[in-house]
């Protein structure tokens, strides 16, 4: 299968604007993919997470030195330093390229002391950190830069991307999706020897299970796991309406969240945790309640729940234990 690369370039852009643009050619014209900060001032957190999102998705991460310190971020580290300080951290390799001179870079060196402490001082830190080179005009630092990612990608070649209709082949997935409904079959039988046709006492004594929740307490966003003692009848039963209508995964982890929040009357809000979700799937599963399959959407996989015709039966005999139980209170 054949991969394409990210590459992530990294750079001031006032003074390497031009630099930057040619370079980004230059890669694609030899069948790299390109990304960057051209549409992004990165300058506050929440732009520079976003960068970070797309650094993780990079193969290999090209750092060019200008004659410029350029924007700093919120704790007064300059942005481009800390993109690098980012990509070292998730060990991406870094290629970096510094002006042989700083007449070498059209807009002239930097002028605030201050700042050019900083750039020297990250200049140091660059000479040292892995594969440097030197350029001197645009037209060398496009060849260098070329020349040092297919060096890189031959000695340490990254994950890179793949095309869709390479990645799986779509008989497998019909062989794999085959072979899973028969692994079920052999297990709904397995069940129905081991517990009888009994639907009432499918959930007892081993009912209550601990799963994790994502809850949302702030406007940012950012989630915050809970664990919590629940009962999967209870769970079940709440969902029993909506798994008529073959709902996938991922609205069962906001329909149980959306029951979560009803029962402890939290007002945040929260959904069930991706690993947790697969464990009341596969314990609903292996009582029979319900059945789950994958459904293919273009080169996206998806899992669906429905319910079984044991599940059916369950749900109807607690309901008819529910109505006899208040019945009788009611006489």
């Amino acid at each position: 299968m054949n991969r394409v690369f990210q590459i992530f370039i990294s750079s001031t852009y006032i003074d390497l604007k031009d630099e930057r643009q040619a370079v980004s050619n230059t890669l694609a014209k030899a069948g790299y993919m390109t990304a960057g900060l051209e549409l992004l001032p990165a300058t506050d957190r929440q732009q520079l997470d976003y960068i970070n999102r797309i650094i993780d998705r990079s193969d290999y991460y090209v750092v060019i030195v200008g004659s410029r310190c350029g924007p700093l971020s919120d704790d007064g580290l300059a942005v481009t330093e800390k993109l690098f300080e980012y990509a070292r951290s998730k060990d991406v390799p870094i290629l970096a390229f510094l002006p042989e001179s700083s007449g070498d870079v059209a807009l002239g060196a930097e002028t605030d002391a201050r700042l050019k402490e900083k750039l020297d001082a990250f200049k140091a830190r660059l000479s040292t950190s892995g594969i440097v080179e030197f350029w001197s005009n645009e037209n060398d630092l496009c060849m260098k830069v070329v020349l040092a990612v297919a060096t890189a990608a031959n000695l340490k070649p990254g994950v890179g991307w793949i095309r869709g209709d390479q990645a799986i082949n779509p008989k497998l997935l019909q062989e794999l999706e085959r072979l899973r409904i028969e692994n079920e079959d052999f297990r709904q039988k397995i069940t129905d020897l081991n517990r009888g046709d009994s639907s009432t006492d499918l959930i007892g004594s081993a009912d209550s299970i601990t799963v994790e929740f994502l809850v949302y307490r702030s406007e940012e966003g950012f989630p915050d796991p809970t664990s919590k003692t629940i009962s999967l009848g209870e769970v079940y039963i709440g969902l029993y309406d909506h798994l008529l209508k073959n709902p996938s995964e991922a609205y069962v982890r906001e329909l149980v969240g959306y029951w979560y929040r009803q029962k402890f009357q939290i007002s945040n809000y929260c959904e069930l945790g991706e690993k947790s979700t697969a464990v009341i799937r596969d314990k609903l599963e292996t009582l029979g309640l319900i059945k789950s399959r994958s459904i293919i959407a273009g080169f996206s996989n998806h899992i669906a729940w429905s319910v079984t015709e044991k599940g059916k039966q369950f749900f109807e005999s607690r309901r008819v234990l529910r109505i006899g139980h208040s019945g009788s209170e009611a006489t």
